[in-house]
C-alpha cells in the first residue's frame, strides 16, 4: 500500500512519541507463546526484536482492550483529528489485503480483525453482508469508509497495533530499555524487587492490586499440559522450603490488576525430562579446572560454565557457577550489531550441596566483542571466553531467588529452563546429564 505524505509523517511523528515507546514495549512483552505454549528459540535477539506480536487476537469485543492500548489510542486520535487524513486510508492501513500475495498470512488477521474485532459494522448503505462487504473492501473493489460505521477509538488501537506488527519501531539493546525502565522505588542495586507474595500467572503477576507483565526476556513457556505458570515459576514454587524471589518490576508492564487482559491460551505442551549427574562438574571443580567449555559439533555453538572458588563473610567457602549459552557466530546476520546471551549466576556451597541464590541475567556484547570471546583465541583478540559484560546496563538481571530449598536438581532445572533450545542438550551433557523430550 503507498501511504500518503501526510500518513508518512503522522506515523513519523507518532512513532517518536514516549507514548508510543511504552505501548511497542508493553506489546512485545506480553508475548504469546505459540501453539503448545513453549517458545523455541534458535537465533539470539528474538524477544528484543523478532517475535512477532500477532495482536489481532486482543480484539475480542466483548474483552477490553489492554489499559496502555487504550490511553495511547485517546492521544493519538486527538493528534489525528487536528490532520487532514483521509480516514479511509488509516482503514486501507488496518484492513487492506495484500493482493500480490495472497498467501500472505497477514490477510488471514486482517479479515479477521475487520470481521470480528468489534471496529468496522456494514452501515444500513451496504447492500452486502459484513463477510463480503469486508472482502471486497480489502481486495480495493469498494471503500471502507462509504460501507462501513467504525469505532473511532478502537481503529486507532488497530492502527497503533498495524505499527508494531510491522515493527515500526524496533528496540535497539538493553540501553534503550533501561533508559526508559520505571522501576518501583526499593528496588536493589540490579533493578530486582521483592515480589515472594505476588501471585503468579501465565504472562505476568499480580503484586498486591497491580498486574506486571513478566520481562520481556523472560521465557513464559509452559512444563505440562495446561499449566498456569511459566515452567521456570513453576520450578521456584516447588522448592521446599520456599524460597525468596526478585523480579523486575517496571511501572511500564503495569497496568491495575482489574484491567489485566491476557493472551494465554489453553496449551498442551509436555516440559521435557531431565536425568541428572552431578559428578562431572564436581570432578572439575576438585581438580581446580575454572573455565569449562561444551562444543555441539551439530550447530557449532558453545555452552560456557565458568566457576570461581570464594569465600562468604563468614570464612565459609563456596563456588561462583557461571552458565552462558554462546551462539555461533556463522548464523548471525549482516545487521547485527549487537548479541544478547542468557546467563544463569549461582553461588553453590559444596560443604552443604545447596546454593544460597541463583539469578538470571541477559548479557549484551557488541557483535566484534561477542565473536572474539566465542572464538576463545585470547592471545590474538585479547578477549578471554568468561570475558563479562562491559557495563551494568549490560549485564540485566531479570530475575533472582534466594534461600536454603536450592539443590543442585533445582540449579538444573532453572538453567534448562531459561537457556534457549538448542543450548539446553548441551548445559546437561556439560554437567553429566541428559535432556530428552517428553510426550507432548
Amino acid at each position: 500500500m503507498r501511504l500518503s505524505d501526510k500518513l508518512k509523517s503522522f506515523i513519523h511523528d507518532m512513532i517518536a512519541t514516549p507514548e508510543f515507546w511504552s505501548v511497542n514495549y508493553y506489546l512485545r512483552s506480553m508475548k504469546k507463546a505459540p501453539h503448545g505454549g513453549v517458545f523455541s528459540i534458535g537465533y539470539p535477539n528474538v524477544f528484543l526484536k523478532y517475535w512477532p506480536t500477532s495482536t489481532f487476537r486482543l480484539f475480542n469485543p466483548h474483552h477490553p482492550l489492554p489499559l496502555p492500548l487504550q490511553n495511547a489510542a485517546i492521544t493519538f486520535l486527538a493528534v489525528l483529528k487536528s490532520t487532514d487524513i483521509n480516514i479511509e486510508e488509516i482503514l486501507q492501513f488496518c484492513f487492506k489485503l495484500d493482493t500480490d500475495n495472497p498467501e500472505n498470512p497477514d490477510n488471514g488477521n486482517r479479515l479477521f480483525l475487520a470481521i470480528s474485532g468489534g471496529i468496522i459494522k456494514i452501515n444500513s448503505d451496504c447492500r452486502q453482508d459484513q463477510w463480503d462487504a469486508v472482502s471486497n473492501a480489502g481486495d480495493g473493489k469498494i471503500s471502507y469508509s462509504e460501507n462501513f460505521n467504525f469505532d473511532m477509538n478502537r481503529l486507532l488501537c488497530a492502527f497503533i497495533c498495524t505499527l508494531v506488527e510491522r515493527r515500526a519501531h524496533c528496540i535497539h539493546d538493553i540501553k534503550e530499555i533501561v533508559s526508559r525502565e520505571k522501576l518501583l522505588s526499593d528496588s536493589d542495586d540490579y533493578g530486582l524487587y521483592d515480589i515472594t507474595d505476588a501471585t503468579f500467572e501465565r504472562q505476568g503477576f499480580r503484586l498486591n492490586d497491580t498486574y506486571f507483565l513478566y520481562n520481556i526476556f523472560f521465557d513464559t513457556s509452559i512444563g505440562d499440559a495446561n499449566d498456569q505458570v511459566p515452567r521456570t515459576i513453576q520450578i521456584i514454587q516447588s522448592i521446599r522450603p520456599s524460597v525468596k524471589i526478585f523480579m523486575r518490576c517496571d511501572e511500564n508492564l503495569a497496568v491495575p490488576y482489574s484491567q489485566n487482559v491476557s493472551t494465554a491460551s489453553w496449551d498442551s505442551q509436555k516440559w521435557r525430562g531431565i536425568t541428572l549427574n552431578f559428578d562431572n562438574i564436581s570432578r572439575q571443580l576438585a581438580g581446580g579446572k575454572e573455565v569449562v567449555v561444551h562444543f555441539d559439533p551439530e550447530t557449532s555453538h558453545k555452552i560456557l560454565v565458568y566457576i570461581t572458588k570464594e569465600r562468604d563473610n563468614n570464612g565459609v567457602e563456596f563456588y561462583g557457577l557461571n552458565v552462558e549459552q554462546l551462539w555461533n557466530p556463522e548464523i548471525f546476520m549482516k545487521n547485527e550489531d549487537i548479541i544478547i546471551t542468557n546467563y544463569i549466576h549461582g553461588t553453590y556451597y559444596p560443604s552443604r550441596e545447596t546454593f544460597s541464590h541463583i539469578d538470571f541475567s541477559a548479557n549484551q556484547y557488541r557483535k566484534d566483542i561477542f565473536i572474539g570471546k566465542y572464538d576463545d583465541a585470547v592471545m590474538q583478540t585479547g578477549i578471554p571466553i568468561d570475558k563479562h559484560t562491559d557495563t551494568r546496563v549490560e549485564h540485566y538481571k531479570v530475575w533472582c531467588v534466594k534461600g536454603d530449598g536450592l539443590s543442585i536438581e533445582v540449579w538444573a532445572g532453572l538453567v534448562c529452563a531459561t537457556l534457549d533450545t538448542p543450548f539446553r542438550s548441551i548445559f546437561m551433557e556439560t554437567i553429566g546429564g541428559s535432556y530428552t523430550e517428553g510426550d507432548g
